[in-house]
């Protein structure tokens, strides 16, 4: 490969790989839309510098109710106040991955409330969570997120 090549080639895997703390906004989930690593901790690469194009501010894996495959369409709420009282700061849907993310400005405050909501049925986590990264812990220190 010439110098010229290698530089030119050097310097796009830079610019790629270095986002300077900035981060490119994506879509909030939906059941139409597909992502990818169903389980993984998202915030791992979604983040400021990270491997991934967008940085997520919620993102996470739903399983079904046994745990074992990832969910489409189950309907994931973050409440203001604990059992789906208060404000929803944000509705989501689990995509063809199980996966939901949302790249919207979220104030966590004092904490935010998720549910996961399968028809009419509905699972409260019953502790506020303070981030977004969902399956920091779910699925390592936590059972998975499952639907009702």
């Amino acid at each position: 490969m010439c110098v010229g090549a290698w530089a030119a080639l050097t310097v796009t895997l830079t610019a790629v790989a270095c986002k300077h703390g900035k981060c490119e906004d994506g879509p909030t989930s939906t059941a139409q839309g597909s992502s990818h690593n169903s389980g993984e901790d998202c915030m791992r690469c979604h983040l400021p510098d990270g491997e991934g194009e967008i940085c997520w501010k919620v993102a996470g894996t739903i399983f079904d109710s046994g745990g074992q495959h990832p969910f489409v369409g189950a309907q994931v709420r973050l409440f203001s106040k604990p059992h789906g009282t208060g404000e929803v700061h944000l509705a989501m849907e689990s995509d063809r991955s199980g996966n939901i993310h949302s790249s919207e400005a979220l104030a966590f405050g004092q904490g935010l409330f998720p549910a996961v909501i399968r028809g009419l049925d509905t699972l409260f986590m019953t502790g506020a969570i303070h981030d977004g990264a969902c399956n920091r812990c779910h699925g390592i220190s936590t059972e998975r997120i499952r639907t009702p």
